[in-house]
């Protein structure tokens, strides 16, 4: 399972607020994940149209939940579209990839699936996102069944998300896709994953500043100096807290460092407007 986390590193430290409980890998102050798949990405037999995607973003208010379910699809369909899409949205913080019940009426070899998933899963990989690979969702159809546990144990050794534990009682009365509750459990379930591995491969910050070293490199800031441009304010509270020049020590250009103006002037690091005259010294004068 290693291998799909390359980028990742254990937990050192915390760093770049998490948002609804969940790791801002990149630090852009977003949570973004992206869903692919076919039609039980996208959320066909959902009434409320959400999907498990949709049903997530319930579940995460402040995150970005891009579906990119395609109903219909089958895996080599899927191949250049994830090359695509992925390349499109290259800040996501997960990314999640289901898909291949629709190779089935390709008359096609389940390790042919496999392969096809693991092209999509290096797409989404190449983005650097922490990406999950599940096996396909249970069917009701008997003549389907088999399909489906065949692609299945191809995606064994590989997957790190498990739709098919969920059983069949998710299924709806297409016998394919789930209903409204199991969409709300693939939901659920999903969440749970996402936040076991939010803490199993939360990234390092070397320097303790408040910022991942992979954020580090986005913003320009050095990961072993925890005050970049030394002004008095570490790297993470720049970024984050005071939305400062990590690398401009005075980011209004008022003369005042923003770490003074901070510490010492509770003044606003943003704003140039003369600031009340702080004494430094008294000097006691002379008798007359």
């Amino acid at each position: 399972m290693s291998g799909l986390f390359s980028l990742i590193a254990p937990a050192t430290s915390y760093a770049c607020p998490d948002i609804d409980g969940l790791l801002d890998f990149n630090c852009d102050k977003k949570l973004e994940i992206i869903a692919f798949g076919d039609s039980i990405t996208y959320g066909t037999g959902d009434p409320s149209g959400l999907g498990y995607p949709g049903r997530l973003n319930l579940l995460l208010p402040h995150a970005i939940i891009r579906n990119f379910g395609d109903p219909g699809e089958n895996t080599p369909q899927g191949v250049p579209r994830a090359q695509m899409l992925f390349a499109m949205y290259p800040n996501a913080d997960y990314a999640v990839n289901m898909e291949g019940v629709n190779d089935y009426w390709l008359f096609y070899s389940s390790a042919n699936t496999k392969n096809n998933m693991v092209s999509i899963r290096n797409s989404a990989a190449a983005t650097g996102a922490i990406t999950m690979l599940s096996s396909l969702t249970a069917v009701k159809r008997e003549f389907q069944k088999p399909w489906v546990a065949s692609v299945n144990a191809q995606l064994s050794p590989i997957k790190n998300l498990d739709f098919f534990s969920l059983g069949e009682g998710i299924i709806g009365s297409d016998k394919l896709h789930p209903n409204a509750a199991g969409y709300q459990a693939m939901a659920q379930y999903l969440l749970n994953q996402l936040i076991a591995l939010n803490e199993v491969y939360r990234p390092v910050d070397t320097d303790g500043d408040g910022m991942y070293d992979i954020g580090e490199a986005i913003y320009g800031s050095s990961p072993t100096n925890p005050d970049s441009d030394g002004d008095g304010l570490l790297d993470g509270l720049e970024v984050f807290t005071y939305n400062t020049g990590v690398l401009n020590p005075d980011t209004d250009g008022d003369g005042f460092s923003d770490g003074f103006e901070v510490n010492q002037l509770q003044s606003n690091p943003l704003s140039n407007k003369p600031k009340t005259p702080v004494i430094q010294s008294i000097e006691a004068l002379p008798p007359t």
